[in-house]
């Protein structure tokens, strides 16, 4: 008994150090937000005042300085988040997670975004270089005097390298890169084609529909809605691993919106603001907020890690923005026909052309330390060959991005935006964006409100770029782009509102894209017609809507198709009492998601193969095209798309799918969460995961799951993963509403928090506050009254 209990005493006393130890290791890291701070590189002092979450609000007495302490703050929060985005920038995640890693920076190096890069950093006016030397600078200043440097590094045995201004531009060129749809599209209905055939393919292939509503649609243009929405009950909710190592630097976007109101509309007569671009959940957040001010340059909102000033939202003294992916289609991919006998030579319309060659470097970390080796890539006049580090690209597939084809612009932009005043100075910064895809909300202090819709649109001799095309025949080619005075904007709309759930601005006479969204369009158009003025709460609670129109749409027809199947009763009594309001106490949205899910896959899989649809159609960022099929053929219950073709002998309709579908969607349901539906409620299925890119490993980074509310129709966005279903992969992440009566009211929420260090208080204490609907306030007008305050100072 006596040696057991010293033996007992012995493990607790190891357990403690233990603990002491881990406390020790990673609290040694965090910042502090009070006191001063000698800072090499500054001119004159700074003041950093810190809110209680986190939020940092730089007051410089000059431009320089502002920058520079962005810089410097922004490395102390979420210096290895930036580092693993200009890594995948460079092509370089494998000198960190070794060769696990390799086949994505082949696809990196062989893209050629820090190619581009360099080349844009010498392209760069001089004007606009100071900003990003700053910038740069302060990174570099807070590693060179960091003492204890993001834990991360010491777990991983590396270190990170002085920043480059090159480094700040990759981070913006990925970001422009992962808000192109088609550049997984395209390849995914090509395959299909090829599998398939034409008939299903042309099917298939995206379209918007002519009920589906455009932002810039009058109060008085004609919208018909098809009769599967017609006298539905409205209801107004108010209520990381290293495989995935790519979604910290180019997160696919699949959803976002913003809904703006001009004075007639609200009950202070001051414009209102909502904006949410919604992304894959990350940890820490995609984004970073905070305020800075130097002089007349004072903003506040969503800034990207590596890259200077405000960018996805904010607002200064004037005006507000927000934005939401265009979706325009600005990536073709060209099959190029190598010469037989040369092949570094493809044929072109004017005979055979060498290919030029360049040769990267791939660097990867082994036992042995830094292993390097050689990565020819070809590139033709449309750009690098992708074939084999894209999978379902055609042989010798080059491909042709505006993003690798023009100056970016980005940091022009963004900086003049932050500094506008009106929505004339808006537009004129937006038009220095060459790159980014976008549409972006505005409104301003005077009560003005408007968009401005942001790309560079090629014009093709022939086609639409929906499909590779051959690169020989000299058919396709590209002959300029679509002027930004003709890109699609609004000011002042007579109707008083606008709004953009990724769906058509307006009718262009020129290809814009087959790939918006409208479903979330037609639910705000249903609550518009039952509203007469909107409030701040209202417009809060606007953002968290979580009715699926999609479900309005689908739910009578198998009320009607399963009526007789008693085994599914119970399924069939919460949908006839659901209101399709996805909200988390909900059976009927877990049910009525799983049948959907088996629908699409009912639907389709037979003619294009389980591999095309569970590798690559059924993604969540591809939802919307069997989805947008789905709403094209659901009045044509003998559409052949129904028909199974692997029974040969019987012809299915849509009801005899729809029964097939809620049979597997209650059996999956069963596995998941139990045999009895009343347990089956949206909460337990639908869950956010904040995971750490080091959280497969080490689990304790990663933060537990939240239920969360909404779906792939909803407002209050809560696409899911449908390989594991019904894991949230992106959402609402960063939320901002603007009250131009008083800048004061304003708030904003980016889950999980503002810094990127574990045991840090900031790093997961705003991911309960986001699922659960709320925000926080930004101190914008009166930031001096923030009790922490940081000093950087100059070295004398």
């Amino acid at each position: 008994m006596k040696v057991l209990k010293i033996s007992a005493i012995v493990l607790v006393i190891i357990l403690l150090l233990a603990f002491l130890l881990v406390q020790v290791f990673f609290r040694s890291a965090l910042p502090k937000y009070s006191g001063t701070l000698a800072v090499d590189g500054l001119h004159e002092a700074v003041e950093v005042r810190t809110d209680e979450y986190g939020i940092p609000h730089i007051l410089a007495q000059n431009e320089h300085d502002l920058f520079f302490a962005q810089g410097f703050i922004t490395a102390r929060e979420r210096l290895f988040q930036m580092d693993l985005t200009r890594r995948a920038g460079r092509g370089e995640l494998s000198t960190l997670f070794g060769e696990r890693t390799l086949n994505n920076d082949r696809f990196l190096k062989t893209a050629g975004f820090y190619r581009k890069a360099r080349q844009e950093y010498m392209q760069m006016p001089e004007r606009t270089k100071p900003v990003l030397h700053a910038y740069t600078d302060g990174i570099n200043a807070w590693i060179s005097q960091a003492g204890r440097l993001p834990r991360e590094y010491v777990l991983l045995k590396a270190e990170p390298e002085p920043w480059l201004p090159e480094d700040s531009i990759v981070c913006g060129l990925l970001m422009a890169y992962s808000l192109t749809r088609s550049k997984k599209i395209d390849l995914v209905l090509h395959s299909i084609g090829e599998k398939a055939g034409d008939a299903v393919l042309k099917e298939i292939m995206p379209s918007y529909p002519d009920f589906a509503p455009r932002v810039s649609m009058s109060c008085e243009e004609p919208n018909p809605i098809p009769d599967s929405y017609a006298n539905l009950t409205t209801v107004f909710a108010t209520g990381g691993c290293f495989g995935d190592i790519l979604s910290f630097a180019m997160p696919d976007i699949p959803a976002s919106n913003w809904m703006i109101f001009s004075g007639k509309w609200t009950t202070t007569g001051k414009a209102l603001f909502a904006g949410s671009p919604d992304l894959k959940p990350t940890l820490p957040a995609l984004f970073y907020i905070v305020h800075l001010q130097a002089g007349a340059y004072d903003v506040i909102g969503g800034s990207m890690p590596g890259t200077p000033g405000v960018t996805v939202l904010g607002f200064n003294q004037n005006i507000a923005w927000s934005i939401v992916n265009g979706r325009g289609d600005e990536l073709d991919y060209f099959i190029e026909k190598p010469n037989p006998d040369n092949p570094d030579q493809y044929l072109t319309e004017n005979g055979f052309e060498d290919f030029r060659v360049v040769n990267e470097t791939l660097r990867f970390k082994t036992k042995q330390g830094i292993q390097e080796e050689v990565l020819p890539v070809k590139i033709s006049r449309h750009g690098p060959v992708i074939s084999d580090v894209l999978p379902l690209a055609p042989p010798n597939t080059a491909m042709m991005w505006t993003g690798l084809e023009l100056y970016s612009g980005l940091f022009e932009g963004f900086y003049t935006l932050n500094r506008a005043r009106n929505f004339t100075q808006f537009r004129e910064a937006l038009s220095s964006l060459r790159t980014m895809d976008l549409n972006f909300g505005y409104a301003d202090i005077d009560g003005n409100i408007g968009y401005q819709y942001t790309a560079s649109l090629p014009l093709r001799k022939k086609g639409d770029g929906s499909l590779p095309v051959p690169g020989w025949s000299g058919e396709y080619e590209w002959q300029g782009y679509v002027p930004f005075e003709e890109l699609p904007y609004d000011y002042n709309p007579q109707k008083g509102y606008l709004a953009s759930f990724n769906n058509e601005p307006k009718k262009t006479p020129y290809h814009l894209t087959n790939y918006y969204l409208f479903e979330r369009a037609i639910r705000f158009d249903e609550i518009i017609q039952s509203l007469d003025t909107v409030s701040l709460d209202k417009i809060r609670q606007l953002q968290l809507d979580t009715v699926d129109v999609v479900a309005k749409r689908w739910v009578p027809y198998v009320l009607e198709a399963c009526a007789d199947m008693s085994e599914l009763a119970p399924a069939m009594l919460y949908l006839q009492q659901w209101n399709f309001s996805v909200d988390t106490e909900s059976v009927g949205a877990t049910i009525f998601n799983a049948f959907y899910l088996k629908l699409m896959q009912n639907t389709l899989v037979d003619e294009i193969g389980d591999e095309l649809w569970r590798e690559h159609l059924s993604a969540s960022y591809l939802f919307y095209v069997p989805d947008l099929l789905l709403a094209k053929i659901v009045k044509d219950p003998g559409h052949f798309l129904f028909d199974d073709i692997t029974t040969a002998d019987i012809r299915e309709t849509r009801d005899e799918i729809i029964r097939r579908s809620m049979q597997q969607a209650f059996g999956m349901l069963s596995d998941m969460l139990g045999d009895r539906p009343e347990k089956w409620q949206w909460g337990k299925a639908h869950l956010m995961y904040f995971e750490h890119p080091l959280g497969s490993k080490l689990k304790f980074l990663n933060l537990k799951s939240i239920p969360t509310q909404g779906d792939h129709h909803t407002i209050n966005s809560g696409f899911w993963d449908t390989k594991h279903p019904f894991i949230m992969d992106s959402g609402g992440v960063i939320r901002m509403v603007v009250d131009f009566s008083d800048l004061d009211n304003s708030t904003i929420i980016s889950p999980p928090g503002q810094s990127g260090h574990y045991m840090s208080p900031h790093y997961k204490d705003l991911a309960r506050m986001w699922a659960d609907g709320d925000q926080l306030s930004l101190h914008f007008l009166s930031p001096k009254k923030l009790e922490d305050v940081l000093i950087l100072n100059p070295v004398q």
